[in-house]
């Protein structure tokens, strides 16, 4: 969920279901956990990944899309009122699948992070603070990076990146030396083939760990920061066929934070609550649509609970989970 600050709807990024059609949908919400009509904005072949911030700095949210088609990602500056210019596009690696947002060289400029699945690399695209960005700067990953994220993994205050490399059966991390260099990766042994990775303090001890989705086989992974950027071996806790995405939220309200995963291969969403000790409860199913992938995390009625948004790649349609304070 993204929320645009100078209407105050809250908005739901769609791209999977749009995927055939080369395009995004945005929902602007009403505030009560109902959406309008889908607004339609072209971008590049296949979009796939997408994440927002405001890249030319006027506070106004900004889109950028990963094409997983063409080698490329989708800019599209935000006019403030729920639309958005025409795109801009800027060649990256080949098969972009997941993108996240960052200032990774502390220019105070957000940076655009791609996770380049056919080409194994990472792709760091800096930002000019104008809307404009540099040329994408690789940085050599495992084999298949589907998904990234962004977090201070060693605390000292700059960004690292950690991604999912489906056909290595490993997560990497590149820590940051805070002026968009990075360390070579290291990796850890994940589960197979994974494709998805989120961030959180799972066991509350002030150090970011990681959650990684494993589609062949129906569990995620829990990988315990150290806090010094080093992990330690994965734990694996069961949910449904084929996760493909997670989100990390605290959905029942006790402090602890909670996960949430897409079974692609069903038609639920597994949710997993927490301890706070890095352990979580069996899973809670939820249903959605068809082939359930991305999720997405927002307040969507204003209760102070969070909500759920899950993009059905089966149906092409979107299922809205309002947040109970028990959690389900």
């Amino acid at each position: 969920m993204r929320e645009l600050p100078d209407t105050g709807y809250p908005v739901s990024w769609v791209t999977a279901s749009n995927q055939g059609s080369n395009n995004i949908g945005i929902f602007l919400g009403n505030g009560d956990g109902t959406f309008q009509g889908q607004k339609i904005f072209n971008v590049g072949t296949a979009p796939v990944g997408v994440a927002a911030g405001d890249f030319n700095g006027d506070s106004r949210l900004d889109i950028v899309t990963a094409n997983s088609v063409g080698s490329s990602v989708s800019v599209l500056l935000g006019n403030g009122d729920g639309t958005f210019q025409a795109q801009t596009t800027l060649p990256v690696g080949v098969n972009p699948q997941g993108v996240v947002v960052g200032d990774l060289n502390g220019d105070t400029y957000l940076d655009i992070v791609t996770a380049n699945f056919g080409s194994n690399i990472v792709g760091v695209l800096f930002g000019m603070g104008d809307g404009s960005f540099g040329a994408e700067t690789a940085f050599p990953a495992g084999n298949g990076p589907n998904d990234v994220t962004l977090g201070d993994f060693n605390k000292d205050g700059s960004l690292d990146i950690a991604v999912a490399n489906t056909f290595s059966n490993a997560v990497g991390v590149f820590l940051g030396n805070g002026d968009g260099t990075f360390k070579a990766q290291v990796t850890y042994a994940a589960g197979s083939v994974p494709v998805g990775i989120a961030v959180g303090d799972f066991n509350e001890d002030g150090k970011l760990d990681i959650v990684a989705t494993y589609y062949q086989g129906s569990s995620v992974g829990v990988f315990l920061g150290n806090g010094d950027g080093t992990f330690q071996p994965q734990t694996p806790f069961a949910v449904g066929a084929s996760p493909y995405d997670a989100a990390v939220g605290d959905f029942n309200g006790d402090g602890h934070l909670d996960i949430v995963a897409s079974n692609n291969a069903g038609t639920t969403l597994s949710l997993l609550l927490g301890y706070g000790n890095g352990s979580f409860q069996a899973q809670t199913i939820l249903n959605v649509g068809a082939s359930p992938a991305g999720v997405a995390l927002g307040d969507l009625n204003k209760d102070g609970h969070l909500d759920i948004v899950a993009a059905n790649a089966a149906g092409s349609t979107l299922s809205v989970l309002l947040g109970q304070p028990c959690g389900a």
